[in-house]
Formats: C-alpha cells, sequence, structure tokens
C-alpha cells in the first residue's frame, strides 16, 4: 500500500489483494452494522451509550438516532466498496471523510474481535492482528496527509 497526495487528493495505491481484503472487511462490517442491537459483541464500540449514567436515557436516545446512524455508516460503508473496484484510489476531501470513521469502525471491530481494549493493549501477532495494524497504517498515513500545508 502507498498513500500519497496529489494536488487535493489523497492518492491510495493498493497492492495486489489489498483492495479486496478491505472490501471483505467492509462487507462484514455491514453484517455488523445491520444486526440488531446486542446480537454482536462488538456494537457497543460502535454505537456507544449517549448516557452511561442512565440507562433509560441512553435507550431513548438509541430509539431516535440508531436507525439514522445505521443508514449513514451502511451508505458511507457502500460509497468505500465502490471506490475499490480500481487499485489506485483519488480521493477528494470529502471522500477522505466518508474513509477515516468507516477505518476507524473496522478497526473497532478488529479490535473487539482480538481483545484490544484500550490503546496499551499488545496487538497479537495473528493475521487479525496485522490487519488491524494494516488498517492502522492506512489511516495514519492518511491523516498525516490531511495535516500537510
Amino acid at each position: 500500500m502507498r498513500v500519497s497526495r496529489s494536488h487535493d487528493a489523497i492518492v491510495l495505491e493498493f497492492a495486489e489483494g489489498e483492495a479486496g481484503v478491505l472490501r471483505s472487511l467492509i462487507d462484514q462490517y455491514l453484517e455488523v452494522v445491520s444486526a440488531d442491537a446486542g446480537s454482536d459483541p462488538a456494537l457497543p464500540r460502535l454505537f456507544p451509550l449517549a448516557y452511561s449514567d442512565d440507562q433509560d436515557a441512553a435507550d431513548e436516545f438509541a430509539q431516535y438516532t440508531r436507525t439514522g446512524l445505521v443508514d449513514r455508516k451502511a451508505s458511507n460503508a457502500a460509497q468505500v466498496s465502490l471506490a475499490l473496484d480500481e487499485e489506485t484510489v483519488r480521493l477528494t476531501l470529502a471522500e477522505t471523510e466518508r474513509w477515516l470513521p468507516l477505518l476507524t469502525d473496522l478497526r473497532l471491530v478488529i479490535a473487539d474481535r482480538i481483545g484490544i481494549l484500550v490503546d496499551s493493549d499488545a496487538i497479537p501477532e495473528t493475521p487479525a492482528g496485522e490487519v488491524y495494524e494494516w488498517l492502522g497504517r492506512l489511516q495514519g498515513s492518511m491523516i498525516d496527509l490531511l495535516e500537510e500545508p
């Protein structure tokens, strides 16, 4: 994977197979996001409680906001997945702003699966751990380029 900046665009050049891995992760993510509340252990990380000290208020807030959040996350993921038809992807600022939250969410789901609860937890030396680190490098590279003058 190579991440660079060309004028006002972020350019992602995926190595062979990387775009397919990312698309597969997005497909799995869409299943998680669309799952019923409580049916996947990663959901609380994707949809944290709005009121951690008041379960009734948190439930009411979720009742009114959950559908919109799910729709927005699913739409965002679908747009990113479509961009992966090419091994090289050019992203405008608006498109980059769709990618970054999705990469965060993908990492949160994987972190849940591999037992990472806080930043200081060790990343296991497993394929899932490698994917977690790869997504972090992709996300970090994109952020670094956005912060350049």
